[in-house]
């Protein structure tokens, strides 16, 4: 693969990004839906219990300015539905409708096909220090994008 200027041949930020890509076309090929909300039905799905925008966006990793276009989406799609918080009226709730369910897990089995035979040629010894590097690296950025302490005197 072919890398763009300044990006040194060993980094590994074009591939990821392909990976991106790749499972982004899927999303809206296969699924007619943006990725984003891919990712929100499969945490809806996985969390109910995590169900106000604010506090999906944070768990999805999105903008809490993307979360109403999603949220829009899912409802005119008849996939989910945003309702009165039952104790604050000013918040609301997001629940899956049964089709946004059985979309969700459809969904995510099509992933786990997807990948399962994308590493079936990998499995045996390389994929394992593969997925403990791939984790490692997802963790040290996990680490620098975490706000500093705050140093309260």
């Amino acid at each position: 693969m072919k890398t763009a200027p300044n990006i040194p041949s060993r980094s590994i930020l074009p591939l990821l990004g392909r990976i991106f890509q790749e499972m982004t076309c899927r999303s809206n090929q296969r699924w007619n839906l943006p990725p984003n909300c891919c990712i929100v039905l499969g945490h809806l799905d996985a969390c109910p219990e995590v169900c106000e925008p604010a506090a999906v966006a944070e768990a999805t990793r999105l903008p809490r300015q993307t979360m109403t276009f999603i949220l829009d989406t899912l409802e005119t799609r008849g996939l989910a539905v945003r309702r009165p918080h039952p104790r604050d009226r000013r918040r609301k709730t997001i629940r899956l409708s049964p089709a946004g369910r059985k979309l969700a897990r459809a969904i995510r089995r099509d992933f786990l096909s997807v990948e399962q035979a994308a590493l079936a040629g990998s499995a045996g010894a390389g994929l394992e220090p593969a997925r403990r590097h791939l984790s490692r690296l997802a963790e040290a950025f996990a680490r620098m994008n975490r706000p500093p302490p705050s140093s309260q005197t």
